[in-house]
């Protein structure tokens, strides 16, 4: 197992309406050994979560926070610490997307982008690394996704969350690697299911060689790699689990495959 007996933090762990990342993320530490503490905002989540993680063999602690506040994110810290006696991983899951045309913004949903998506994840990282330092080890994983990167002009706020939380993951290797601490993030790709396959979605789905939308699942290894000793002299890098759309996005028809050029029916 390349996590046993590591202790690993997963915040929105519960949040299995959002694409169900942390969840799956979490199940996946569990499974390769380590003892896992999921928060989320939803504490019935978070222990189902718990739950599933116990019927593996391994400890778990599950916590209902608002990992925007500092003091919150302080109580989970030193839960964790009293239950587990130090943190060895962190994987920071929590987002809030929601997109929509630019004019319609408001100042308060822009809020909530950046303090659900990029606060939180300074603040875990902030309070979680203070523990790690302690034992000049440790691995903390940013879930950020390709919107970073590609800026779609109706996921402004998202983008910024998002493009935020990369370079703060670029920043936060150089200022913790004296401590032998990883920053890795791990952008995922477009992650609707079937039933959402509108035609903006078939459209984007065309781009992308795999010809399918990403799932949970899809994340797991690369959030077990980056967490693992495999990955000890990797930091300040952005890992795209997205099938290849960032790097397809833009490949125009005449240089793809006759029966890649349709739209996916399934």
């Amino acid at each position: 197992m390349r996590l046993q007996d590591q202790v690993a933090l997963v915040t929105a762990g519960g949040n299995r309406d959002s694409a169900g990342i942390g969840h799956a993320i979490a199940l996946g530490y569990a499974r390769e050994g380590a003892h896992v503490g999921i928060v989320d905002a939803d504490g019935a989540a978070a222990e189902r979560t718990v739950e599933a993680i116990k019927v593996l063999g391994r400890r778990a602690l599950g916590l209902a926070a608002d990992l925007t506040r500092p003091d919150e994110v302080e109580r989970v810290v030193a839960a964790m610490v009293m239950e587990f006696g130090r943190i060895d991983i962190l994987c920071n899951g929590l987002a809030y997307t929601n997109n929509q045309s630019f004019f319609d913004y408001s100042f308060e949903e822009w809020n909530r982008h950046i303090n659900e998506g990029l606060t939180s994840t300074f603040l875990c990282c902030q309070a979680v690394a203070r523990e790690m330092v302690k034992a000049r080890h440790g691995k903390i994983v940013n879930v950020t996704s390709i919107v970073g990167k590609l800026g779609p002009g109706g996921s402004v706020a998202w983008s910024a969350s998002r493009g935020g939380v990369d370079a703060m993951t670029r920043a936060l290797a150089h200022a913790l690697g004296y401590w032998n601490i990883n920053v890795n993030g791990l952008a995922r790709g477009n992650m609707r299911p079937p039933p959402e396959w509108n035609e903006e979605v078939q459209e984007r789905m065309r781009r992308i060689p795999f010809g399918r939308t990403g799932t949970p699942e899809d994340l797991v290894g690369p959030a077990i790699f980056l967490a693992s000793s495999e990955a000890e002299f990797i930091t300040g890098d952005i890992l795209y689990a997205d099938g290849g759309y960032t790097s397809a996005a833009v490949t125009e028809d005449q240089f793809r495959p006759e029966w890649a050029r349709r739209r996916p029916t399934k």
